[in-house]
């Protein structure tokens, strides 16, 4: 693997979009959805969720200062759900500006 650049970047590609091998997995004995997760799910699905300090201090905050401390979830959430607490978090940090909309992948 190159050190840096645009070949080190492509390596990495590579492996990110190269799928895992599938390995067995014992079935979890805990129901699909908890109240809990229903509840992130309807508070992260409301038009202001993303910058609603209600939906953050009740919802968000916590989730995010664990996967923020580098942590791990105790349950398995969607990655859209993830993707919606890590950006609300960049929104409130303003790592991610307010209004940004990401570019298309231009990976064809």
């Amino acid at each position: 693997v190159p050190i840096d650049g645009p070949t080190f970047y492509a390596a990495r590609r590579l492996r990110w979009l190269t799928p895992p091998v599938p390995t067995a997995r014992p079935a979890s004995p805990t129901p699909s959805s908890s109240s809990s997760r229903r509840k992130l799910e309807a508070a992260l699905s409301t038009p202001d969720a993303l910058t609603s300090d209600v939906v953050w201090h009740t919802n968000v905050e916590k989730i995010w200062k664990g996967l923020g401390a580098g942590g791990r979830l105790k349950r398995r959430l969607p990655m859209r759900l993830v993707i919606k607490i890590i950006h609300a978090a960049w929104l409130r940090d303003q790592t991610w500006p307010v209004g940004l909309v990401a570019p298309e992948p231009d990976d064809d």
